[in-house]
């Protein structure tokens, strides 16, 4: 029966979690582009086509990605997040806020999302 439980412990990430494509995503070259990161933005915001690499896939599972403050996500798409939130937040302060607005409008998951954030 022990076997059986870390067996399934082992193969929950790949069960539960998100795929491991979203792995390979080169967040820094979608950073480093600001028509890129507005593409993707944009795509979020309901403003744009998701024509971009995974957008559509990302902007569908935002809002559980929010809630659950990536508790799906591998420890690589974790640090990803962290890094795209960080530039978000810190460069494109009025989308930021527009994604708040949307996705989290009572900020309720405020506090799991800032625990994401200080968990490297």
């Amino acid at each position: 029966m022990f076997l059986v439980i870390i067996s399934f412990l082992t193969l929950s990430q790949g069960i539960f979690g998100y795929d491991e494509k979203y792995n390979n995503v080169d967040v820094d070259k979608i950073i480093s582009d600001d028509t890129l990161l507005l593409a993707y933005i944009n795509c979020f915001l309901d403003k744009g086509p998701c024509d971009t690499e995974f957008a559509q896939d990302y902007r569908d599972m935002l809002p559980e990605v929010i809630a659950t403050a990536c508790g799906k996500c591998s420890d690589i798409q974790k640090k990803n997040v962290r890094k795209l939130i960080t530039i978000i937040f810190e460069k494109k302060t009025a989308l930021a806020a527009e994604l708040q607005a949307k996705y989290d409008p009572e900020s309720k998951f405020q506090d799991k999302i800032a625990a994401l954030m200080k968990d490297d």
